[in-house]
């Protein structure tokens, strides 16, 4: 009969523990809209009463390889730990049950860091704690081990895994050129236009010159002057705007990635594509590709919008409507939302599901060092239309035509 009240009290106090640790506290966003909110809910696939340890993510503190526990004592880890936790669940089912990813389905428990400041090392997992410590950004991890030479008490072998960094508000001037700011971008957008408008100007005045001279009015090099002035005008226009990002930049910047819900969207879309595109190289493909799926995912017209106290970053938009300039294949301009905009327009020629099918049937042709946005992926869509496509000659005239309309 003792042994019966112990084991029953002890049956109970599980399962006290496990109800206080049913729901937990996620930040999340207002369904159509970019304003954020906290809820409680309940995180699917926990093996652990105790820690954030499920199925198929384990949330740890930065090198530790122990799951963080539902009793931590900072608050604001906790949160962070349950909501990537939630988010990264969400991405999961999105590719298992929306775009029928095997690989999502096939992947490993995958370990997530929070609070981690030491860069990747591919021949050691971290770099030392003393060099240059990294703020305000999330990393996906490859899979690797330590080479045989390096010290047996020193060896280490880890599987894929997220890196989510803390915030540090830095200085925008600090950060080094971000890139065109809106006036520049519509400025630049301009001065192709202007530029074949004043040679064709130019032309029909050389051409009346010469065989309508009763009807000019004003000496050639006047106009020609006239000219000349305009065009020095705008690209004037162009090189001060440059100066003026303190119209559109905030003094400081922020970003505490494991509390914005498309940036765990985002990381988990880079190890799905992994499989052809590298997860550690940062170019406008790669994170194009992964910012599509996020947006996909987060069914907003723009994403990785502010959340107060946590980021004030610019949101991407997926209908950035500005055209294709040589500037966008720099790797400078790989977090730019131009490739987002261009891929988010084969989804709205093609419809949602074969958009989607396509863009993703797309990794296949990419390749990480090379491929550009003007050739490799647009190339790219072009053949994964002809396998997944409906009507691949009618689709292509269309992609054609969007590609046209992009600048390309």
């Amino acid at each position: 009969m003792k042994y019966y009240l112990i084991l029953s009290a002890a049956s109970l106090l599980s399962f006290s523990a496990m109800a206080a640790n049913d729901s937990f506290r996620v930040l999340m966003r207002q369904p159509h809209s970019y304003k954020t909110f906290y809820s409680n809910v309940k995180l699917s696939h926990l093996e652990s009463d105790s820690s954030f340890d499920g199925s198929y993510f384990k949330i740890v503190k930065g090198k530790s390889n122990e799951a963080i526990s539902f009793d931590e004592e900072d608050e604001g880890i906790r949160t962070k730990a349950a909501t990537v936790y939630y988010h990264l669940s969400e991405a999961r089912n999105f590719w298992v049950n929306q775009i029928k990813s095997e690989r999502a389905e096939s992947l490993p428990k995958l370990t997530i860091r929070l609070e981690i400041t030491n860069q990747f090392n591919e021949l050691g997992h971290y770099a030392h704690d003393n060099k240059t410590p990294q703020y305000n950004n999330a990393l996906s991890i490859p899979a690797g081990e330590t080479p045989s030479w390096v010290p047996a008490d020193k060896q280490d072998k880890w599987g894929k895994e997220i890196w989510f960094r803390p915030k540090k508000k830095v200085l925008t001037k600090d950060l080094g050129p971000m890139g065109p700011n809106p006036l520049t971008t519509s400025l630049m957008a301009m001065e192709r236009p202007l530029i074949n408008y004043v040679e064709n100007q130019i032309n029909h005045r050389i051409m009346r010159e010469f065989f309508f001279p009763a009807y000019t009015n004003r000496p050639l090099h006047e106009d020609i002057i006239r000219y000349a002035g305009t065009y020095a005008l705008m690209k004037l226009f162009i090189h001060g705007s440059r100066y003026t990002d303190n119209l559109f930049l905030d003094k400081y910047f922020y970003l505490d990635t494991a509390m914005v819900p498309e940036i765990a969207s985002h990381e988990y879309a880079h190890l799905i594509l992994s499989d052809h595109l590298e997860m550690s190289h940062s170019t406008p493909v790669n994170e194009g590709m992964a910012d599509y799926f996020a947006a996909v995912q987060s069914k907003k017209r723009k994403v990785y919008g502010k959340v107060a106290g946590f980021s004030n970053s610019a949101p991407k938009d997926t209908q950035e409507k500005r055209l294709y300039s040589h500037w966008d294949e720099s790797n400078r301009y790989a977090t730019s939302d131009f490739t987002l905009s261009v891929l988010w327009d084969v989804r709205e020629t093609l419809g949602e599901e074969i958009g989607d099918r396509v863009v993703y049937q797309a990794r296949k042709y990419l390749k990480t060092s090379t491929s550009t946005i003007s050739h490799g992926l647009l190339s790219a869509i072009l053949r994964a239309c002809d396998e997944v496509c409906e009507v691949p000659r009618r689709d292509k005239i269309k992609l054609y035509g969007t590609f046209g309309r992009k600048g390309f």
